[in-house]
């Protein structure tokens, strides 16, 4: 089934929506949006193909935002959250985005989007989408996503500054089965086993050797992804002991 997400993004006024999360800020008094505030972004459709790099981007921007914690702190203005707001009288959902910032803004009544004379922050920086939906299709559609959360801000960073992100980031369970081949590659290397034994070690895992080699680049190009390797490979060498 195709299933579409409203991503033209509209600079909005508050007024008259019932805010689940986040912002603690009093809006009552915020305008409505001119037709010169509007940033509209392509509409888009999941299909179950391939998402274009736009596309996954958009996405991974929401997905991120929707688990950034609310703060207050002057070192985490610029970071971007994400919630699910619904008009009063309806089980629709928009989906809404702001900055740290601006929604201090707001909170502190700070005017013509400045906070302690420091401007690029306000009510005229909130973004929503056009049209709301069905809270549970908004959420299938972020489900549909490759697992592999961990990445989501270095590719929307990357992305962001003009660079081209892998399209064949490991979902999780993958990058499991990557550390269980690891463990026994570095055992057979230890062991002075042949090569066809670390590559049955490998496939083992159901990994071509191909993909291993290349798990191991990313894992050495992003951090992210060491991390995560770490992560696993230390919880799976516990398991195994």
């Amino acid at each position: 089934m195709v299933r579409t997400l409203p991503l033209m993004l509209l600079l909005y006024s508050l007024t008259g929506f019932a805010i689940e999360k986040p912002p603690e800020a009093d809006a009552a008094d915020m305008s409505a949006a001119s037709s010169d505030d509007v940033l509209e972004l392509d509409k888009m459709t999941v299909t179950g193909e391939r998402l274009s790099l736009k596309q996954e981007t958009r996405l991974r921007i929401i997905r991120h935002a929707f688990n950034e914690p609310r703060s207050s702190k002057k070192e985490d203005y610029d970071k971007l959250l994400c919630w699910l707001e619904a008009p009063v009288g309806t089980r629709f959902r928009h989906v809404t985005c702001a900055r740290n910032g601006d929604l201090e803004a707001v909170r502190l009544g700070g005017k013509d989007g400045q906070i302690g004379g420091m401007a690029g922050y306000g009510r005229h920086k909130f973004w929503r989408s056009l049209q709301a939906d069905n809270e549970a299709t908004i959420r299938s559609i972020l489900a549909d996503l490759p697992d592999s959360s961990y990445f989501d801000e270095d590719f929307y960073t990357i992305a962001s500054n003009g660079g081209e992100p892998p399209r064949d980031v490991p979902e999780v369970e993958e990058l499991n089965r990557f550390s269980l081949a690891w463990i026994e590659v570095e055992k057979s290397a230890t062991a002075g086993e042949t090569e066809d034994k670390v590559v049955a070690a490998i496939e083992a895992q159901g990994l071509t050797l191909k993909r291993y080699n290349r798990l191991v680049a990313l894992a050495q190009s992003y951090p992210s992804i060491r991390a995560k390797v770490t992560e696993l490979v230390i919880e799976n060498q516990a398991n195994d002991s």
